[in-house]
């Protein structure tokens, strides 16, 4: 088995200041900044950047681990408190130059998020009634959160190229058998563009997907199979 490395890399700022993203135990990805001043370790910003793809500035930089409380140590420790207290295992530190480190926080997070190896992932819907916008005016699919949630997604066409989320709610636990529906709680958007992009954008942003093309088909039965259609399968 292979086991993951550290990879720490350099910046355009100070040659003691290093940066990275992590992909956690539970699916989640982070940033990482940190100093290195001799055997002192000083972490200088974490956040969550997952779920605040589509913003900029302080809005998607807030949203900190609440488990790290350490960030003052030993460079000896580096490994020991990101398993402990960012839910990641390393089993070495490598420190890396890359033809990034001269890039600002936003594009250096929209190039992890979007580089050249990043693989297709499709957001497949079921639509049906009149074309609008290139799109059917009614769409529906089951599909599966990057924190492997199943989610039950309708959205319809409104007026003057808006759409609105008719339903979202999970339905993989024991609440949905009760007929209670739990919205994902990232979700604040109501309306949006109604457009391939605007769809994409409001479920990669809000309800944690990471879909990056849409495909629209007609005739499957989504209320007699539940299986998700797309997503983390």
């Amino acid at each position: 088995m292979q086991k993951d490395i550290l990879k720490l890399e350099t910046t355009t700022n100070s040659p003691s200041m290093f940066r990275t993203t992590i992909k956690t135990r539970h699916g989640r990805t982070l940033l990482l900044s940190l100093e290195v001043n001799g055997p002192a370790c000083t972490i200088t910003d974490c956040f969550y950047y997952d779920r605040n793809q589509g913003r900029e500035g302080a809005a998607r930089y807030k949203a900190r681990p609440k488990k790290l409380r350490t960030l003052q140590f030993p460079v000896e420790n580096l490994l020991a408190v990101i398993e402990a207290e960012l839910d990641k295992k390393f089993y070495g530190v490598e420190f890396v130059e890359t033809e990034q480190a001269d890039l600002t926080l936003d594009e250096y997070l929209d190039f992890k998020a979007g580089g050249p190896n990043r693989k297709y992932r499709f957001l497949v819907m079921v639509g049906d009634g009149n074309i609008c916008n290139g799109l059917p005016m009614h769409l529906r699919t089951h599909l599966k959160t990057k924190l492997h949630r199943a989610v039950y997604v309708e959205l319809a066409y409104c007026k003057d190229g808006k759409g609105v989320v008719k339903q979202c709610c999970y339905y993989d636990r024991e609440y949905r058998r009760q007929g209670i529906r739990i919205a994902p709680p990232m979700l604040i958007s109501c309306f949006f563009p109604y457009t391939e992009e605007g769809i994409l954008n409001l479920l990669n942003h809000e309800i944690c997907c990471d879909f990056t093309h849409m495909l629209v088909t007609e005739g499957l039965d989504l209320d007699s199979n539940t299986m998700p259609l797309c997503g983390a399968i």
